[in-house]
């Protein structure tokens, strides 16, 4: 049987599950709280699987597992240890959040701060970024799916397109019931491919002293002889990890758990599940490369585990691995498809204009904007990009400068006001965008990301106008 045959069949088998698996957060979603956080109710097991499912994207998987065949440990340090990290950061958010009754992120800035337009303004950010990011899971998808069934790429994209717009639908019940297959099958997609690949290479020992002997040692090297500075390294983790920390799509899973001790106890588990998984790509990808030296067949990065999965590995097992790669874009783009659609919804639409809408309204004016969204971020991944890993950095640096101070600050600092926590995102949105078109375009070259010196900008700016308007409001008082 051929491989194509093979691949389709699990696809079928998949879709068939999803669909069905789905289905029922259509029944559990009835009102607003239910849409956008499950009305508080999830349960360890399934906030843990959302929450793993939710980090470990395309981006994960394709981008992190072909840069490491392509130049060796060097990604994982300005990767996988940022979100390990800013994941770990998220337990300080657990402790506190619980305290607001929030049904969106920029919700707890208009509670924390009483401003319903910064919340409006938030919420305008989160949209934009989850668009723009929603493109690497549909890249990602579509790279994969276009060579193994080997069909257009055009069409391949579609698919994922209907799938996140379906899942979503269903509101984060759904989206967090889906999400719990899609964590099961990357397990065994990983476990499976990276088992595979000790047992006919010989072992962890054997794989390095074989990968020693490529690129004069390079892909063991923590820069690749010296490819990428520490600087580059060190601050595109920080980029990375900041942006997880303060991701609003991690942070609403804590508000969707049942209580505190379930959010703690979620983030604790799933950070250990998503340790366990990346030593697995780590294996494949090195591993991958003992097996094929010669990387003149792969076009890029991304492309290198389709690749392999194709040409060295045995189908059925392939297979397997195959399905992995579509739940990890899957289980990440529905969820940020949900988020953005209740940002426009309840943090722009309702909140701005005051609008008392029935629940029904609510959930299909939500539905709308998914499809939307959804349509948007499909027309925009036939767009060239840099590789997902260095363009998902980019991104998460505008999360990290416009969430990290006003949530941390609000939730810790006392005289964390209004106007710092506002000019803080708008700064650090500003100095991301300046550094990020001085550095790429104009005289200043340099390796240092445009987060490192964004985030130190927007920190001085939240301190020292919160001091200021804190003091003056204290007078007044």
């Amino acid at each position: 049987m051929s491989r194509v045959i093979i691949f389709m069949l699990y696809f079928t088998l998949y879709t068939v599950v999803l669909l069905f698996w789905g289905k029922s957060g259509f029944k559990k979603t009835n009102n607003i709280r239910d849409f956008c956080v499950a009305g508080n109710s999830l349960g360890l097991f399934v906030s843990v699987s959302t929450f793993t499912a939710t980090l470990f994207s395309a981006v994960s998987m394709q981008s992190v597992t072909g840069s490491v065949y392509q130049f060796g440990y060097s990604t994982i340090l300005y990767s996988v240890i940022g979100w390990l990290l800013g994941a770990s950061c998220l337990i300080f958010v657990a402790y506190k959040i619980k305290e607001y009754d929030i049904v969106t992120v920029p919700d707890y800035f208009r509670i924390r701060y009483g401003s319903r337009h910064y919340q409006a303004f938030a919420g305008l950010v989160l949209v934009i970024c989850y668009i723009l990011y929603i493109i690497i899971q549909i890249k990602g998808f579509g790279i994969v799916v276009s060579e193994l069934l080997d069909i257009n790429y055009n069409i391949a994209i579609a698919l994922i397109y209907l799938f996140i717009i379906y899942t979503g639908f269903g509101g984060l019940f759904s989206v967090a019931k889906t999400d719990a297959l899609n964590m099961i099958m990357v397990i065994i997609g990983v476990l499976l491919v990276s088992g595979t690949i000790l047992l006919e290479l010989g072992g962890i020992t054997s794989i390095h002293e074989e990968a020693a002997g490529i690129m004069d040692g390079a892909l063991l090297d923590p820069t690749t002889n010296g490819l990428f500075s520490p600087v580059m390294i060190v601050t595109t983790s920080l980029a990375w990890g900041l942006g997880t920390a303060s991701n609003p799509q991690y942070i609403i899973r804590i508000a969707s758990a049942k209580d505190k001790k379930t959010g703690i106890q979620m983030i604790c588990i799933a950070t250990l599940i998503l340790s366990i998984i990346y030593l697995g790509l780590m294996v494949i990808g090195i591993g991958s490369r003992v097996m094929e030296p010669n990387t003149s067949a792969i076009q890029s990065v991304d492309e290198t585990l389709a690749f392999i999965i194709n040409t060295k590995i045995v189908s059925y097992i392939s297979g397997v691995m195959f399905i992995s790669i579509i739940a990890a874009a899957i289980s990440t783009a529905n969820s940020q498809l949900l988020l953005l659609s209740s940002s426009f919804t309840y943090d722009i639409y309702l909140n701005l204009f005051h609008k008392q809408i029935s629940n029904e309204k609510f959930l299909n004016l939500n539905r709308v904007i998914i499809f939307i969204a959804g349509t948007i971020s499909l027309l925009l991944s036939t767009w060239p990009l840099e590789t997902l890993l260095i363009y998902g950095s980019y991104i998460w640096s505008i999360v990290a400068v416009t969430f990290m101070w006003p949530l941390y600050g609000g939730l810790y600092w006392k005289k964390a006001t209004k106007e710092g926590a506002v000019l803080s995102s708008i700064g650090g949105i500003i100095a991301v965008v300046t550094f990020y078109f001085v550095s790429h375009y104009g005289e200043l070259q340099t390796e240092v990301h445009p987060v490192l010196p964004s985030i130190l900008i927007s920190l001085i700016i939240f301190c020292g106008v919160s001091i200021a308007t804190y003091k003056k409001e204290g007078n007044l008082s």
